[in-house]
């Protein structure tokens, strides 16, 4: 028995889906979203991205924009609502949600569970509200009242999971309970399909970034930096790792990928090393569109990241991967496979950058001598 019937999605006009989506988020739920407009194609899927941080952040202004365009994309959404840099501008959104009398309203999230339930409540107020909840408060005592505005709750039961699952695995476990979608095990990880005009914007940038035809070697994307300093490799480490590479492969293309905020710093710091004088090395921020980004990547070679959304854009793109992760939500880690290695924090403090420059490059000269 699922915990919105079949009734009630037959029934209903309109769905919205609450969560603060990051990127990776979206690439490995979006499928399951999918399934379920599959299996009713006549109910509108909303997407409600807003964290209820209501401030002017950058990072999360960007990310959230280059979201919305991706949804954009996606023939199975309606429309979806983005990230507020104000309480006003909040207001403002949660009016416009209401005038679409919203039949039924899901909400997933963790750390802020009970707040979304309340801006569920005041978007629709007559709407079907399911809240997905992380680890109870007080053993649970008072979820009746915390989550008063929602009707029926949704609790993750991982001991029915495998035990060295991946985050679709619990996305599936979601959306499976929920509303009873179906799909084989097969069919849980993701593809992503580059539009033409964009394949072509990439192809282009490559060629006016790397111009000797001479050194046209193996194109390299590396991404050090994240959203969080605890997920960050440093700057002369990835400096350091490019040396060795370069020295060792020296027709090698290295693309640094970085946000808008960060290229100018990032630029001038290439510019300025004396080091990477010799080296190929560009770096690259996404300009127009979202799909920018897993365009260059699915041309890439090999793709060294921290633990972002890339390391799932890689994935999904079956591009060789080194990724660095903390050992936090093992879940989120790509696939094992022969051309797919996470190298974990842990040493020091278990943070991205007290894994060394030479644990990366010995990954990667394993990685050469089995290609």
């Amino acid at each position: 028995m699922t915990i919105i019937s079949k009734n009630q999605l037959t029934a209903a006009k309109r769905l919205l889906f609450i969560s603060p989506l990051a990127l990776g988020d979206f690439l490995y739920i979006k499928t399951f979203i999918i399934a379920l407009k599959k299996q009713y194609p006549h109910i509108e899927l909303d997407i409600w991205l807003d964290d209820n941080r209501c401030n002017t952040e950058s990072w999360r202004l960007s990310r959230s924009k280059i979201l919305q365009q991706w949804i954009e994309t996606e023939p199975a959404f309606t429309r979806s609502y983005g990230c507020c840099s104000s309480d006003k501008q909040q207001q403002v959104q949660i009016l416009d949600a209401q005038s679409l009398n919203y039949d039924l309203i899901i909400t997933h999230s963790g750390s802020k569970s009970e707040q979304f339930s309340n801006i569920a409540r005041e978007i629709g107020p007559d709407a079907f509200i399911v809240s997905s909840i992380g680890k109870s408060k007080y053993f649970g005592l008072f979820d009746s009242f915390l989550f008063r505005k929602s009707d029926r709750l949704f609790k993750l039961k991982e001991n029915d999971l495998p035990a060295k699952h991946h985050i679709t695995d619990r996305y599936y476990q979601l959306l499976n309970r929920i509303v009873g979608i179906k799909l084989d095990k097969d069919d849980f990880m993701p593809s992503l399909t580059i539009p033409d005009h964009v394949a072509v914007t990439t192809q282009n940038w490559l060629k006016t970034h790397f111009t000797d035809n001479a050194r046209q070697g193996p194109l390299i994307f590396l991404n050090h930096l994240s959203t969080n300093s605890k997920r960050d490799w440093q700057e002369p480490q990835l400096f350091e790792l490019i040396q060795l590479i370069g020295n060792k492969s020296p027709d090698s293309r290295f693309v640094v990928n970085v946000t808008k905020e960060n290229y100018t710093k990032v630029s001038d710091s290439v510019r300025n090393n004396i080091h990477l004088a010799t080296m190929q090395v560009s770096v690259f921020t996404v300009n127009e569109h979202f799909f920018e980004l897993p365009s260059m990547i699915s041309n890439a070679d090999l793709v060294i990241t921290v633990e972002t959304a890339i390391m799932h854009f890689a994935t999904a793109s079956n591009r060789p991967l080194i990724a660095m992760m903390r050992q936090k939500k093992p879940y989120w880690a790509p696939p094992a496979s022969p051309s797919s290695h996470v190298l974990y924090a842990i040493e020091g403090r278990g943070h991205i950058s007290d894994i060394s420059v030479d644990t990366v490059y010995q990954q990667y000269t394993k990685m050469i001598k089995v290609s």
